[in-house]
């Protein structure tokens, strides 16, 4: 259920604005600022989406409908929207514009002054989805869909568009190389240890940091050859009827340096005595041994990837999803499997994302394929 923190209490927007009070603002925060003539009485709400819980009590609803309807939205979603929503209260005080009922023109102008203030695309189709939320238009019309407004968002394409983040990635082989340094299995420190299971599993599943983090011993089965973990939680592409497949990780024979079984079995050993009562898979390789947040799993990629010669300052943590999945289509893994790997649901969308025309085979193995240095 969404907390009932999101109600936040509603402060006074001052008239006039220090200098030192624009210190450590964003150009875009600066640029939306209320103007002097703007109303003191106008309630500017500490967090943006109690605009969303506020449009829908003008309706009725019971509380408890309110809640299920707030919960919805994901909190990485609210946290998206927040920003926006608080930047269109300051815009609105400014104008003496009715928040829930502006003109579509206040709309643009709102989106024009974040287009001013060098938010791309991306940033103002977030914006709009924002505004989305709790504002219509007269016919009923989304703020959204109206006309104008996504014929404005054509134009901040054309004027300012959007590529992929990477148009080449680096390749998975010169990371594997590096961790078949780390070996054998038995004179690893738990810290090497920590990182070679952590980025193997990335790279052999083709999966998000948030979904590694997830991975939990109570939903893991183990078989002679093979680990196999479900994800009992919400991960981002999970939708109604749609939800990750098991994640296998199977032995690998050529190569004792690249398989994935042996070291994460030698990892649950090694933890074993320090996690206590701990079941998320992979722990802090420091005192107190406890789960680790998607920010420690990202810098540890971060420093394999570093350690790899792979340039960090290019390539984030997150780049190991792509490099993955690239990797697997460029070595003729089905491309249903690659979907699957990485969520997708249609082809169309990998493709389009990492820039790259599909290769479609049929009989290879996602990971083992990865594992394949010829």
């Amino acid at each position: 259920m969404a907390n009932t923190t999101l109600v936040s209490k509603l402060t006074e927007t001052s008239s006039a604005r220090t200098t030192d009070a624009t210190k450590g603002k964003t150009s875009a925060e600066i640029a939306i600022q209320p103007r002097a003539h703007s109303s003191p009485a106008f309630k500017v709400s500490t967090s943006g989406l109690s605009l969303v819980r506020e449009s829908l009590c003008q309706k009725g609803l019971r509380e408890e409908t309110l809640q299920i309807i707030m919960a919805s939205w994901r909190d990485s979603t609210q946290k998206q929207y927040a920003g926006y929503l608080q930047k269109w209260q300051r815009f609105c005080s400014g104008r003496k514009v009715d928040i829930f009922s502006p003109p579509v023109e206040e709309v643009l102008h709102f989106l024009t002054e974040l287009f001013e203030a060098n938010c791309g695309y991306s940033a103002l189709n977030t914006a709009r989805s924002a505004l989305s939320t709790f504002i219509v238009l007269p016919g009923n019309i989304s703020v959204g869909n109206h006309p104008l407004v996504t014929r404005f968002m054509k134009g901040v394409f054309q004027s300012r568009p959007t590529f992929p983040k990477y148009t080449e990635i680096w390749d998975v082989n010169v990371v594997l190389s590096y961790l078949k340094t780390l070996s054998p299995v038995a004179k690893l420190s738990l810290k090497d240890l920590t990182y070679k299971v952590t980025m193997m599993l990335m790279l052999l599943s083709g999966q998000r940091i948030q979904t590694i983090q997830l991975l939990d011993l109570k939903d893991m089965t183990m078989s002679k050859s093979q680990f196999t973990f479900k994800v009992s939680s919400k991960v981002k592409h999970t939708k109604p009827g749609r939800h990750l497949q098991d994640l296998k990780f199977k032995a690998y024979a050529p190569d004792r340096r690249l398989c994935i079984y042996t070291y994460l079995q030698k990892y649950l050993a090694v933890t074993k005595p320090l996690r206590g009562d701990e079941t998320k898979l992979l722990i802090s390789f420091h005192k107190p041994y406890q789960a680790v947040s998607r920010d420690t799993i990202r810098r540890w990629i971060k420093q394999v990837l570093s350690n790899s010669g792979i340039d960090t300052n290019v390539f984030s943590a997150y780049s190991t999803r792509s490099a993955s999945v690239s990797a697997a289509n460029s070595k003729g893994v089905p491309l249903d499997k690659i979907l699957l790997a990485g969520g997708w649901s249609h082809a169309s969308t990998f493709s389009k994302y990492y820039n790259k025309p599909i290769v479609s085979t049929h009989g290879c193995d996602y990971g083992s394929s990865l594992l394949n240095l010829d």
